[in-house]
């Protein structure tokens, strides 16, 4: 407990002594009661009264009226008049209660801790008994997502933690802190069934979302071995989380169904379920797209490698069949294109050559200085004023390649270049480059090949992510969102500079989590994201160990996600 007098004003009246109207002026002032703790369990909304006691300068002490305040108001309400607090049942954490009268002020800390328990199906009733002190051993389980460092954005989604040792009839307790706030769930081993995961609860979520302080969130996952009557501790897997607010849409190809597909804040979409079909195969394939700046144009290529492309209007009724299209097939060809950043031109890569055409249209547009050999994955500059592409590749086509050199081409108008290389290919395949929301920095993948892999003849071929600035100088390897191997590739910046970082998303073959819910093992490509610096130092790595992209199907390989605002609606 803490008291603080002020006495700023003469010993006369109420309004400057704080006499409170027995005569004698306040000599000191205390809240009662002194530094309360709360607990609210499983959202319930704690209360206590607060009262300020005044001793006057005769001797006498005596309960006042004060005026009260309260330092962080998301903890719950403090009536200003009458010292009522009641907890919002959403947030753990301490707060600064005080009292003034006059010019006198008291204060207290108020502490409001959240403390949530869930109890699965089948779990007994002391089960906690069971983990009264758990040791690490080798009966531990190990907790596989989320990873430990992953940096998170605030809007993110329940995690799903996922672990793995253990037998039927075995228990699991699960530990989630952050700050003042735990949440516990007890989980039973139901048998073949049981996939070694939990789904955070989303209320509880929330709270520990809100209560998070400086130090990062924990998880830990114990084990109890029923078998043997033996608890277990897992190593704790910390994760970080920054006020960031991803909103948007991402666009990606699921290739097994050969379609683009859509996530939200609702979830996965089939927003396109019945593009145009190819009138000589019927082939509805959609793929190599890119998505204008606003949201609300996705051009496509259709039926497959070399075949004619398409734009679409996001903002129109795309569940029709077939979907309508602004510019249909037949007015142009292409592998990769780009959007100009007001969206009405697009940049286009077909073969190995760009070119220009209306957006609105697919006419050609007449330009010079567009590369017509070697060129590959343009991407253009947010601020319109860059072209960054793939130059000196080798191959056919600009698929598949082994080598290509790191390039960007100033814009002008209709003229572009001359072209600059960035980093030159020195036998390896630089690709998919993508500029951060503003034009500063260029991530890009560098492996082997200009993809992971080539399913057709059993190929795999290993990729990073790098980093560069737009005007050179030596690129950083994005050594934590890599994750210590070389399984990741084509980068894509979100159009969110959040939190101070930009949020990167690619695509990698890694493990995500077990084999029960996640892909351990399959190598099937999913979607990540990770959290890139906005201020990158020289030759400090700016990115973070990632996280899965949420409410994707495991059992599809997802990639080529491309970030963008939600369609603007008319």
């Amino acid at each position: 407990m803490v008291v603080l007098v002020t006495a700023c004003g003469p010993s006369g009246g109420d309004d400057d002594s704080g006499d409170a109207g027995n005569g004698s002026p306040i000599v000191s002032l205390i809240v009662e009661p002194p530094d309360p703790v709360l607990v609210s369990v499983n959202g319930s909304t704690p209360a206590a009264t607060f009262t300020a006691r005044a001793t006057y300068e005769d001797g006498t002490s005596a309960l006042v009226s004060a005026n009260w305040a309260l330092s962080d108001i998301a903890l719950g309400s403090l009536g200003a008049d009458n010292g009522e607090f009641v907890s919002g049942g959403i947030k753990a954490g301490a707060a600064t209660v005080s009292a003034t009268v006059g010019t006198t002020t008291a204060e207290t800390s108020l502490t409001v801790r959240v403390e949530d328990e869930i109890v699965g199906e089948g779990v007994p009733a002391d089960v906690a008994d069971r983990f009264t002190d758990p040791q690490p051993g080798a009966g531990s389980a190990n907790v596989l997502y989320p990873l430990n460092g992953a940096m998170l954005p605030s809007s993110i989604k329940p995690v799903h933690i996922q672990w793995d040792v253990g037998n039927a009839d075995d228990l699991y307790r699960v530990t989630i802190t952050a700050g003042l706030a735990t949440t516990t769930a007890y989980l039973l081993h139901s048998g073949a069934a049981f996939d070694f995961a939990w789904m955070v609860d989303p209320d509880s979520w929330r709270r520990i979302k809100n209560s998070r302080d400086a130090t990062p969130i924990t998880i830990v996952v114990d084990r109890y071995d029923s078998a043997a009557s033996m608890a277990y501790a897992s190593a704790a897997v910390g994760v970080n989380m920054v006020n960031a607010n991803l909103d948007g849409a991402i666009y990606y190809w699921d290739l097994a169904q050969g379609k683009m597909l859509r996530i939200t804040e609702e979830g996965r979409e089939d927003f396109m379920p019945s593009p145009p079909a190819s009138p000589d195969t019927g082939s509805r394939c959609i793929a190599c797209h890119t998505v204008s700046r606003d949201g609300r144009y996705l051009a496509g290529e259709l039926w497959g490698g070399n075949q004619p492309g398409a734009i679409f209007d996001l903002s129109a009724d795309l569940s029709v069949d077939p979907a309508p299209t602004v510019v249909g097939p037949g007015n142009y060809t292409a592998l990769f294109s780009t959007f100009s950043p007001d969206a009405s031109q697009l940049l286009i890569n077909y073969a190995k050559t760009m070119e220009l055409r209306d957006a609105m249209t697919g006419a050609l547009i007449p330009t010079t200085g567009l590369p017509t050999t070697g060129a590959a994955h343009p991407t253009w500059s947010p601020d319109g004023t860059l072209i960054a592409y793939i130059a000196n590749s080798d191959g056919t086509w600009a698929v598949d390649f082994t080598v290509g050199d790191l390039a960007i081409l100033p814009v002008n108008g209709t003229d572009f270049g001359p072209s600059q290389t960035l980093w030159s290919a020195d036998g390896m395949a630089n690709a998919w480059p993508s500029f951060s929301p503003d034009s500063q920095w260029i991530a890009f993948g560098r492996g082997t090949n200009s993809r992971a892999r080539r399913d057709d003849i059993g190929a795999v071929y290993p990729g990073s992510l790098f980093l560069t600035s737009r005007s050179g100088g030596q690129p950083v390897a994005l050594a934590n969102a890599n994750g210590g191997a070389l399984d990741s590739y084509l980068p894509n910046f979100s159009p969110f500079n959040s939190g101070g970082y930009y949020w990167l998303a690619f695509y990698s073959t890694r493990d995500y989590g077990n084999a029960q819910v996640g892909t351990r093992g399959s190598a099937r490509r999913q979607l990540w994201v990770t959290a890139v610096s906005n201020n990158p130092q020289p030759g400090v790595d700016p990115s973070n160990v990632g996280f899965w992209l949420p409410d994707q199907d495991v059992s599809s390989d997802n990639m080529s996600a491309y970030w963008a605002p939600r369609p603007p609606v008319d």
